[in-house]
């Protein structure tokens, strides 16, 4: 018995993942991804960081200029993102697994990997968009570009379940 409690005390300090980082965009797919990484954060004994980033290029291309800089502009984006982040958090049931919400403004994916870097992420969990069109495109392009970039392991989770994927099963939401 004392050979077992020695074993499972040093797999716990050699333990690969203690930082999982999600980023979500309040939408169902996102959500889908997060319940995963709760599940995957169970098992292995993990931390969940659940990450938005207020994307600033839509906001760059409209101004021609910097001022989404601003303060206000960051402040008023970061408290609107709060209150969303808040009713999206309570859609997922943490089931013990303890979880920060962390909310920056930036370009996707260059805020992911550098939010990673800065929380000590050991792994990424990013779910994919299964609905088809541009915004599956630019979920795709974060996804990829997250893959590219970041320093730590990402895993790609499908929002959509096989069923949905063999064109059989009924949407349930």
């Amino acid at each position: 018995e004392m050979k077992t409690s020695s074993t499972s005390r040093s797999h716990t300090q050699q333990r690969l993942i203690h930082n999982i980082l999600v980023p979500v965009d309040f939408s169902d797919c996102s959500l889908a991804g997060l319940k995963y990484a709760v599940r995957f954060g169970k098992e292995i004994g993990a931390r969940i960081i659940v990450l938005h980033v207020t994307d600033l290029g839509p906001v760059m291309m409209t101004t021609g200029h910097g001022n989404y800089g601003s303060p206000a502009y960051i402040a008023a984006a970061k408290r609107r993102c709060g209150d969303q982040m808040k009713g999206f958090l309570k859609r997922v049931g943490f089931d013990g697994v303890p979880v920060d919400a962390s909310a920056v403004a930036g370009y996707c994916p260059g805020a992911i990997y550098e939010a990673a870097a800065k929380e000590g992420a050991d792994l990424i969990i990013i779910s994919t968009h299964g609905r088809t069109g541009l915004r599956r495109a630019f979920i795709g392009s974060v996804a990829e570009g997250t893959v590219r970039h970041a320093a730590c392991p990402v895993l790609v989770v499908p929002s959509f379940s096989r069923e949905e994927k063999r064109g059989l099963g009924e949407s349930t939401s």
